[in-house]
């Protein structure tokens, strides 16, 4: 996949904005502000693609959104992009904006799972398809999910830690709990424990993935001497600052860990044995699987015309068709298989 020099555009994107690119020149213009579009999608004559993306704060998302609007301009798609800067209200505004703006379909990554039913409707009522990204939003009409598996991903977690650890106690920092891919991982994680006598004391949501939150919490558990036996975080950053507290506290043990996204931080806690595992999702093939069935969900109309779509899932209104991707369980035995072979991360960037 052709990289065109993007990374450094998105990567310098600040809380929210507009950028438009289109597949004629493969330019990219980043716009100063909502109001400051120059012109409808529509008056291109191609079709267009519009994505609103909760945060681009995460390593993670910098990296789907770079892939995702490479993929759309190599199919000769126009892209207009939203990024809301991790606020509910923002992320509304902008959906409506992108309505306007003569989209031909609409992917979405919620900041809340279950409350942009009302901003999709509109969507839809304008008869443009819907893509729910990553995270599936619910009770409402989304045409499609494109995900990595999250139950899968809980059920590695559960899975690697069962090999890992004979210890019972299991205690769960997850992110945010309007993701709905946190029930996901939850139930995944529940489901290969049964009948195992592990104890899951506690669940604890970090509210808008404010990883400050998380650290803040470890250092209460540190401080009130109930320090987890095991932990299972949300993602690898959570992981990171769980670590952070620990190391600033001194603490000497080894309490086995796990994270998702493989990101390089994680990556390196792996190699040097303070996190044990993460999860891998491929998220290359992600979003360019979501940018090419987007790209087809607008000349198709329908999910059921796409080949290759045939398991659905219940988001509360309706059984959404969806496109899995499987997740992979990393440690020190396969990282350079999985993540360095694969041109995920760099060996540079690892063994930094």
């Amino acid at each position: 996949m052709k990289k065109n020099g993007f990374k450094k555009i998105i990567y310098t994107i600040l809380l929210t904005g507009t950028f438009a690119l289109t597949g004629c020149n493969k330019k990219t213009e980043v716009l100063g502000g909502i109001k400051s579009a120059k012109k409808d999608a529509q008056t291109s004559g191609k079709i267009t693609v519009g994505f609103s993306i909760d945060t681009l704060a995460m390593e993670r998302w910098q990296r789907d959104l770079d892939v995702f609007m490479n993929t759309v301009n190599e199919l000769g798609a126009n892209i207009i992009v939203q990024n809301a800067g991790n606020n509910l209200d923002e992320q509304k505004r902008q959906i409506h904006y992108l309505g306007e703006k003569g989209i031909d379909v609409l992917v979405i990554v919620p900041k809340d799972a279950e409350e942009l039913s009302d901003s999709v409707q509109k969507i839809r009522a304008k008869n443009i398809p819907v893509v729910s990204y990553d995270r599936l939003i619910r009770n409402c009409d989304v045409d499609l999910y494109v995900t990595i598996d999250c139950y899968e991903v809980g059920r590695l977690m559960a899975n690697g830690m069962l090999n890992r650890t004979t210890k019972r106690n299991w205690y769960c920092i997850l992110g945010a709990k309007e993701d709905f891919n946190m029930t996901m991982v939850s139930t995944g994680l529940r489901q290969a424990i049964i009948g195992r006598h592990i104890n899951i004391n506690n669940i604890f949501y970090t509210d808008g993935w404010n990883y400050d939150l998380s650290y803040q919490h470890m250092l209460e558990l540190i401080s009130s001497k109930k320090i987890p036996e095991v932990l299972i975080c949300g993602n690898d950053a959570i992981a990171s600052s769980l670590l952070q507290a620990l190391r600033e506290c001194k603490y000497n043990g080894h309490i086995p860990i796990c994270g998702q996204d493989a990101d390089i931080e994680a990556c390196q806690n792996i190699l040097n044995g303070s996190q044990d595992f993460t999860i891998y999702k491929p998220i290359m093939e992600l979003a360019e699987k979501s940018a090419e069935l987007a790209v087809e969900l607008a000349k198709s109309k329908s999910a059921d015309k796409i080949e290759g779509i045939s398991e659905k899932i219940n988001n509360g209104a309706k059984d959404v068709p969806v496109f899995w991707l499987k997740p992979t369980l990393v440690d020190k035995n396969n990282i350079e298989e999985i993540i360095i072979n694969s041109g995920f991360h760099s060996k540079s960037e690892i063994y930094k």
